[in-house]
């Protein structure tokens, strides 16, 4: 019967692990998609901006 209440209790602290792990996983995947869109728009926006400014000096 001892034994049966410990494994119990290990059980619940791998589920806890592993939903824990889980979590961990889903945030930095959400964090690496933000980065990316990030990334992506700030290298549009300097390409905007550089062509403005090349458009600019072309009509001075």
């Amino acid at each position: 019967m001892f034994r049966k209440k410990l494994d119990n209790k290990g059980q619940g602290s791998a589920e806890l692990i592993l939903i824990i792990g889980g979590l961990i996983i889903i945030v930095l995947l959400v964090g690496s998609y933000i980065s990316q869109i990030t990334d992506q728009t700030q290298n549009q926006i300097a390409d905007l901006i550089k062509q403005e400014r090349d458009f600019l000096i072309n009509k001075i």
